[in-house]
Formats: structure tokens, sequence, C-alpha cells
């Protein structure tokens, strides 16, 4: 209702400036042309005069005529700018409420990566995982680097690399194992390259490099 009081305030103070508008150039800025008009009147004879009025009542009838053109004229264009705006306010709503639902799930998933690896120690995990999967790991090298800027996730969380990783000597099982370990304890860390290389002279055994890559919340 707001809105419509709003518009309506604005189409009647264009039409007081029409009308101000039209009696300024019709009687002069103090009636001056009004008063000559009047003293002209009198001094003339009354077939003279008979024929005045009927000119006044047909120029004051047009316009009175173009006064309600102007009306309905503005009052449609209020009708199309209060649609205009009830339908800018509905996708407004709109927008809004699917805001809500995507931020909602951004929440969500800050809020599930916070849980895993808010206490989590990159390098101690790894090791652990290696001493549990039976392989020795050598050259872990971690790197925390912020996300791109277009990335709705940089304000929250950061990205963890785990470089250079070699596992030297091992058999594919065992590497296997110690990947898949990786992945399933549910660290958001994944594999992202793996060069396996076999050893000189021996098939069971192989000489293996990767990288791993994650998400941490903070800076």
């Amino acid at each position: 209702m707001n809105e419509i009081q709003k518009y309506i305030e604005i189409l009647r103070d264009r039409l007081n400036q029409v009308i101000d508008q039209f009696r300024i150039r019709a009687f002069g800025p103090n009636n001056e042309r009004l008063d000559f008009l009047m003293d002209s009147f009198y001094k003339l004879q009354p077939k003279e005069r008979v024929g005045v009025l009927a000119g006044v009542a047909g120029g004051i009838g047009f316009v009175i005529i173009v006064a309600f053109a102007i009306y309905f004229s503005q009052v449609n264009r209020l009708k199309a700018e209060l649609n205009e705006a009830f339908a800018a306010l509905h996708e407004l709503q709109e927008l809004k409420a699917e805001y809500s639902i995507e931020d909602a799930r951004f929440q969500r998933v800050v809020e599930q990566v916070q849980k895993k690896t808010g206490e989590l120690q990159v390098k101690p995990f790894f090791e652990k995982v290696a001493r549990d999967t039976l392989v020795q790991i050598e050259g872990l090298n971690v790197q925390k680097n912020p996300l791109e800027a277009d990335n709705p996730l940089g304000s929250k969380m950061q990205e963890v690399k785990v470089k250079d990783i070699r596992i030297n000597n091992s058999s594919i099982p065992k590497v296997l194992n110690f990947l898949i370990e990786i992945e399933k304890a549910g660290n958001y860390i994944r594999v992202q390259d793996l060069e396996i290389r076999g050893r000189f002279g021996n098939r069971l055994y192989f000489d293996t490099k990767l990288t791993a890559r994650g998400y941490q919340v903070g800076g």
C-alpha cells in the first residue's frame, strides 16, 4: 500500500504542475491577462459577448477534455509502473527464497568440512596411514593455498595440497591400499596425481610418486 500511495502522490504532483503551468500561460503570473480580458469583455456589445462566451465555453470544454486525457494517460502509466513494481517485487522474493536455500546448502558444506578437518593435522595423518598399511613414505610436502577469487567457498575454506609423496620399493597392492585408506578416512582428501614406475630387474616392487588434494576450513 505504501508504494500505491507513493505513486498517487506523484500523480497528484504532476497534475498540479500541469494546472499551474496552464494557469500561468493563460492568465499571466498575477492574472494580468485575466483582468485585461474582463475589461475588454465588458466593453463588447451584447451579441459579441454571447459569441465570446460561446468560444470560452468551447475552450473550457477543450481544456477539460485535454485534462481528462492527461489524467487517464497518467493513470495508465501509473498502472503500468505498479505492475512492473509488483513483478519486480515478486521476482525479488523468489530470488530471496532461492538464495536462502543455496545459502543453507553452503553452510552445510562448510560445517561438514569443518567437522571432518577442523582438527586434522595433514602430515601426521599421512604418516599414520602409511604405518597402518605398512608402507614407507618420503618427501611429504604440505601446502595450504587460498581458493580462487570467484569460488564462493574461498571466504571460508582453503586448499590443502600434499606434494612429492614418494613410496619406494613397494608392491602395487600395498600402494593401492595406502591410497584407498587416505580417501576412506573422510577428510576430504583425494589423490590428484599418481605416477608408478617399475624398478629395474624387479617386477614385484615399484616406485610411486603422488600428489593429494583436500580442503580445510579457516585461513
